[in-house]
């Protein structure tokens, strides 16, 4: 066991500059692979012209990465619990290049579609792991001022970490625009082996390894090494499980949330609805603002801009209406925290973004300026903000031990429906119409409010029936 507040081997004992900057390389590298997710959208139809194939397979370039990420997830998560964080992110990072590499050279479409969901699959340590991370940063001290102090940090983590992965998508449509308006399609992909490179050499250099138990191995080594006792062993040590097994036996267990764990299923169907819609605006914008207002590449590409504001000014002002709520819920609640109350600003988001998708469809028109479609897309990357803050946050309040299996659960769904939205979002765009396409996405939005209030009430007695969910004993 680690030494209390003076041993310099626990990852919660590092300075809290050090531990922001931890935060900030993370949260970086997620915003680089959601953007990754992305860049393919505005560089289609050079694709497609390039190679000759339909629409239906270039949009595979989207969904084949999403669906990689969420594949990844299922086997990647496990790995970061028995053999370390680091190794995950560098490991990841490693073949996610050399993947990349086969999209950015390869002259076949086939190789290049491969590329896409391989280098999905390596790059999805950032987005489950780095809550194990953070987890590990912010664990809960013995006292109460601590303990409190921790929480705050830990939601102040979660909310930097929870839009970097949803900026990037929007940032994406953004830099393949401009690259694709100027310079040969291939570049998109270059700028992001750079950025990938980029952030190999940041993880390399300025993370350490944060998981307790290995950490604990780490400890053990150098007492034994150090003291010549042969009785310090560290309870990874006598439990070692190899790569082999950790991957093929221990990722049951986001399978398992999913199955055993009723509150795991319904937030990640609401989180995975809500990013699948934003994905499907990979090919609905582009077709909208060309159809409806003549908008060309570069422009098509800047039309994103209303749901990266959205959500950054959402980051930006929430944070401080959120903790002033959660301070509130804590003296109702005689001091004693509870993950439920992460879900407060899921409730409202759940009223505002259905909202935003009611603006976007019923403003779309020649004659009505293209700013307010921008601003109903603002407005429901604002709404889409605040259910990830909260979803986020409760998942590693409620899961601390399990935090990046529980990340992975929600990431396998995520990104199963958010493969899956933009192979339909085109045709449904064109049957439907612009406007009823739209009405129908915010009619379903509207459908799941009550669900929110639901988990907000019972989730804590529907927490209890899980083996993987934390209590707080006090």
């Amino acid at each position: 066991m680690f030494d209390g507040l003076d041993d310099i081997e626990d990852a919660t004992n590092l300075s809290r500059l050090r531990k922001w900057i931890i935060i900030g390389i993370i949260s970086f590298g997620s915003l680089h692979v959601t953007c990754v997710s992305s860049v393919w959208t505005l560089a289609s139809p050079a694709i497609i012209e390039h190679f000759g194939i339909s629409h239906e397979v270039s949009v595979l370039g989207i969904s084949l990465f999403i669906w990689g990420l969420g594949t990844g997830s299922i086997f990647l998560s496990p790995i970061s619990e028995f053999h370390g964080r680091k190794m995950v992110y560098v490991v990841g990072l490693v073949f996610m290049i050399s993947f990349q590499c086969i999209t950015a050279f390869s002259r076949n479409i086939g190789a290049m579609l491969f590329g896409r969901f391989a280098a999905g699959f390596a790059g999805l340590s950032f987005l489950l792991v780095a809550t194990g991370s953070f987890s590990d940063l912010f664990k809960n001290q013995k006292k109460d001022v601590q303990k409190t102090d921790s929480n705050r940090e830990l939601a102040m983590a979660m909310v930097i970490f929870s839009i970097s992965p949803f900026i990037g998508p929007g940032i994406g449509p953004l830099i393949s625009g401009f690259i694709n308006s100027n310079l040969q399609y291939r570049w998109t992909f270059y700028v992001m082996l750079i950025w990938t490179l980029v952030e190999l050499v940041l993880i390399s250099l300025f993370v350490p390894e944060t998981c307790r138990p290995v950490l604990l191995v780490k400890k053990a080594q150098r007492l034994r090494r150090e003291t010549g006792d042969g009785r310090y062993w560290a309870p990874l040590e006598r439990n070692r499980v190899g790569i082999y097994e950790s991957i093929l036996t221990s990722s049951k267990r986001p399978i398992s949330l999913v199955l055993r764990d009723k509150m795991t299923f319904a937030i990640c169907f609401y989180s995975g609805f809500t990013l699948a819609v934003v994905y499907l605006f990979f090919v609905a914008f582009p077709y909208t603002f060309a159809k409806v207002y003549g908008f060309g590449i570069a422009a098509q590409g800047m039309s994103f801009l209303g749901l990266v504001v959205g959500m950054a000014t959402s980051t930006i002002v929430s944070p401080y209406f959120v903790n002033k709520n959660y301070v509130r819920l804590l003296a109702r609640n005689n001091g004693r925290a509870i993950p439920e109350f992460r879900l407060v600003q899921v409730i409202v988001g759940v009223f505002i973004v259905p909202v935003g998708l009611f603006i976007f469809a019923w403003t779309t028109y020649k004659r009505v300026h293209w700013i307010f479609p921008i601003i109903g897309s603002g407005i429901y990357g604002g709404g889409t903000i605040l259910v990830f803050n909260g979803i986020f946050s409760y998942t590693v309040e409620a899961y601390r031990l399990y935090a990046a299996s529980a990340m992975a659960t929600n990431t396998f769904i995520r990104a199963t429906m958010s493969g899956i939205f933009p192979l339909f979002g085109l045709q449904m765009f064109k049957a439907l119409g612009i406007h009823w396409a739209s009405t129908l996405l915010g009619i379903f939005a509207c459908t799941l409010i009550p669900g929110a209030f639901l988990l907000y009430h019972y989730g804590e007695k529907l927490r209890a029936t899980s083996p993987y969910t934390w209590n707080d004993p006090s």
